[in-house]
């Protein structure tokens, strides 16, 4: 395994073949500091163009930074007293600090820092001065066309081949921690081919096209730095050691890999089994399932199908050839597991699709190179707890090109974009950025977010795909995911501050969560993703920093400064958050109430919260192509509906539109404004908990459904209103309308006994025998009478 990646990557890299190049030594000023020099050699020629940049020779590292909290994201500095009347409620904080939970090797039990504050004297200055910059001029000078072609570029395919030209894994390099190289391995190339291509470069189950035993899965972004809305889009990517893949005789098996894939699953989420892609038992000579039946197409996985005796005790192990050494370490991945995470520009088409953009901002890698034990990762926390009890700030094992590890057994390391959209390695203190959140929060597991998060069994291989996705709770949770946090966070960010978001999900007052916005939304896709010109903004702000290369000062797209941040916090007096708004939370999801039948939102919905209209826009008959409010709790019917029908959709008579879905319904619009249709026209009933719009044949085209007009086949109807412009007139009240009801001595048919009572009306003022509704009984009514003898009344859609 450790070398398959330096393999693989010179297969795919034809473009940078040849003997290595001596690195450039950089024009840099010596008296600037050395964080400052770096960003020179980014910058200015000749060293900007390193795919390995630049780094001060013969100095220890950790002087080169600028930051030494740079750990501490810039996420942490978020104001959370901002807003009248909620001073100290509003809490990002809880997804990242948590306890341990029972079982799991995270034992960073920071739960404490949802309620005070606990920097370093360094961490208590804001060093991420990039949140405090205006770009909006900058973002203003880039065209719709110029970012479109940028982020549809394909900036990933040719940098294996330039780190292989460039030395890559040179054990020159300065900073080397090189005392046993063997465990570290050899530092990783980028070895998938066509991932810039995304989805394409798997099949179905998100294995890898090219070989490389990469598998794609698909996973809940984690609130809210990975919603696209806020910036970017992402992938993440899975492998196992080869032994994970290979039978115990050494062949590659597909079943094998499955079935292990399967078990580090449930390992990781703490279940005794779970689905899985189809596994022939047969062929591997096990069985997985535990059913005591050796089949060829099992869909389950239980974690101890494979238990035996050791001198430690029963422990269970891995399949296949890893189950002769590989034991499963609760919580724990299995040594060699790698992860593979592109973050990416936020691709969007003419039509406001969002999607994963060709162009990459960066290509970040972990991998676990020393296997891992609960117990010693305990031990680990509470050293480190020690450490910085004792005021040390965070240190790193470097292992060079392999990148930074920590002593729980993990590297990582990562390439981001050089100043002309080239992606080149981090300089250390980029990296060391990322070893915060994956080594020192407690919400993670063992050190990861994104697996944790992924569907449950077969439904969550394949490549990441929000659309259909359900906002289902976190374990031991009531709410939705998402509508939890924005009630928890007050705002559509870490920084709260997302206007877009903010406007379409929350109340005038920027708190109050909007119930029927979160009840309209049909999927996790709805819920992140912004609009076209968001999207636009997002990827032209990021570009501006991508040009001046400090992402050591902050890398989050903003194009103006996000009012929520502080530029430094005060561990005694900045404002904290009170017991009420901290809150438990478990990474992982409760997938098992994802009901695609169901509605995805579960509290209550009243619109009497809307400040005008609710506007539906019908664009088709599917469900996805018109507004609907669905919510399993109750729905409170209040003030005006309007109905508005999207650019050349003309709905059908027979068409139906299930606007409102509730677990109970409760009272009525008091206004509806419904579009006249060439054909048919609208009617508006209630069906059991449901509010449905259907198109009913209109005969007479005045724009009032056959089963709500009172004279069917004479126009009396908003569209072709009577005589006066009045409306289904029906002056005596039995469910005919005047113009089609001459029988005004009520004996069933019209007749010379309808002549005497209309000739004893004439003059009077309106009245039934107002046939034409002019307001006044005359010569136009008998005209009326006379084309109805030998007729009936109506016909009628309201008459009893």
């Amino acid at each position: 395994m450790v070398n398959q990646s330096l393999h693989r990557a010179g297969r795919i890299a034809t473009l940078w073949c040849g003997m290595a190049v001596t690195p450039l030594v950089a024009a840099v000023d010596p008296n600037q500091p050395y964080h400052l020099q770096i960003l020179q050699a980014l910058t200015e020629a000749p060293t900007r163009d390193q795919v390995i940049p630049w780094q001060p020779p013969g100095v220890d590292p950790t002087a080169w930074m600028s930051n030494r909290e740079a750990p501490v994201p810039p996420q942490c500095y978020t104001d959370i007293s901002q807003g009248i009347g909620y001073e100290g409620r509003h809490n990002p904080c809880y997804a990242c600090h948590q306890d341990q939970v029972a079982g799991r090797e995270n034992a960073q039990n920071d739960r404490s820092l949802q309620e005070a504050y606990a920097f370093s004297d360094v961490g208590l200055t804001n060093h991420w001065t990039n949140l405090f910059e205006d770009r909006s001029a900058r973002v203003a000078a880039i065209s719709d066309a110029e970012i479109l072609d940028w982020i549809d570029d394909d900036n990933y395919s040719e940098l294996a081949g330039r780190l292989l030209a460039a030395g890559w894994g040179d054990d020159a390099y300065p900073g080397w921690d090189s005392a046993d190289p063997a465990v570290y391995g050899t530092p990783w190339l980028p070895d998938l081919a066509n991932l810039q291509d995304g989805a394409a470069a798997f099949d179905v189950n998100g294995l890898a096209l090219d070989g490389s035993w990469w598998v794609a899965f698909n996973y809940k972004p984690l609130p809210s730095t990975f919603w696209p809305t806020n910036g970017s889009t992402d992938d993440v990517m899975i492998r196992l050691a080869p032994s994970f893949w290979k039978t115990t005789a050494g062949a590659a098996s597909i079943d094998v890999y499955r079935a292990n894939l399967a078990l580090v699953e449930a390992n990781i989420k703490g279940v005794e089994r779970i689905g899985a892609l189809p596994i022939d038992e047969i062929a591997i000579g096990q069985d997985v399932n535990d059913d005591e039946v050796l089949e060829p197409a099992v869909t389950e996985v239980v974690v101890a199908t494979n238990r035996r005796n050791t001198p430690a005790g029963p422990r269970n192990f891995y399949l296949g050839q890893a189950g002769a050494s590989e034991d499963i370490e609760p919580s724990i991945y299995p040594l060699g597991t790698e992860f593979l995470h592109t973050v990416r520009y936020v691709g969007v088409d003419d039509a406001g699709n969002i999607f994963n953009a060709r162009r990459m901002k960066e290509v970040r890698y972990m991998r676990r190179f020393k296997r891992g034990r609960v117990f010693d990762a305990e031990l680990l926390y509470q050293e480190e707890a020690v450490e910085k009890e004792q005021g040390a700030l965070p240190t790193f094992l470097d292992h060079g090109h392999s990148g930074l590890a920590k002593r729980f057994g993990w590297q990582i390391t990562g390439f981001i974009e050089a100043y002309d959209g080239r992606l080149r390695w981090n300089t250390y203190e980029e990296n060391a950025f990322c070893m915060g959140c994956h080594s020192s929060i407690g919400s993670t597991i063992d050190k990861t977010f994104s697996f944790a998060r992924k569907l449950d069994g077969a439904a969550g291989w394949g490549y990441i795909n929000l659309r259909g996705m359900p906002d289902v709770p976190n374990v031991g949770e009531a709410l939705a995911e998402i509508q939890a946090y924005l009630e928890r966070v007050g705002g559509g960010s870490e920084f709260r501050s997302n206007p877009e978001l903010e406007a379409r999900f929350y109340l005038a007052d920027g708190v109050t969560v909007n119930t029927v916005a979160l009840a309209g939304a049909r999927d996790t896709y709805d819920l992140v993703t912004p609009s076209r010109a968001r999207a636009l903004q997002l990827n032209k702000a990021y570009k501006v920093i991508v040009e001046d290369q400090d992402f050591i000062f902050g890398r989050d797209a903003t194009a103006t400064p996000p009012p929520r941040v502080l530029a430094a916090v005060d561990n005694e007096t900045s404002p904290t958050l009170a017991p009420p708004y901290q809150h438990d939370w478990n990474i992982v999801l409760d997938w098992s109430q994802a009901d695609a039948n169901a509605c995805m939102y579960g509290g209550d919905v009243d619109f009497a919260q809307l400040d005008g209209a609710w506007i539906a826009t019908l664009g088709g008959t599917a469900v996805a192509e018109y507004d609907q409010v669905c919510a399993r709790g109750t729905v409170s019917l209040v003030g005006a509906l309007q109905v508005a029908l999207a650019d050349g959709f003309v709905p059908q008579p027979g068409d139906r539109f299930v606007l409102v879905r509730a677990g109970a319904l409760d009272g009525g619009f008091d206004h509806t404004v419904l579009p006249s249709l060439p054909q048919g026209a609208f009617a508006l009933r209630e069906e059991g908990e449901s509010l449905v719009l259907v198109v009913t044949e209109d005969s007479d085209l005045d724009g009032i459904s056959d089963d709500a007009d009172n004279c069917i086949l004479v126009a009396n109807g908003p569209a072709l209103p009577d005589a006066a412009g009045k409306v289904q007139l029906d002056s005596d009240g039995d469910g005919y309308g005047n113009v089609c009801d001459a029988d005004l001595n009520n004996d069933g048919i019209v007749n010379g006994g309808d002549i005497g009572p209309l000739r004893a009306a004439l003059g009077t003022a309106g009245g039934a025998a107002d046939l034409n509704g002019d307001g006044v009984v005359n010569g136009g009514d008998i005209g009326v009478l006379r084309a109805s003898l030998g007729s009936v009344p109506g016909p009628s859609g309201t008459a009893p």
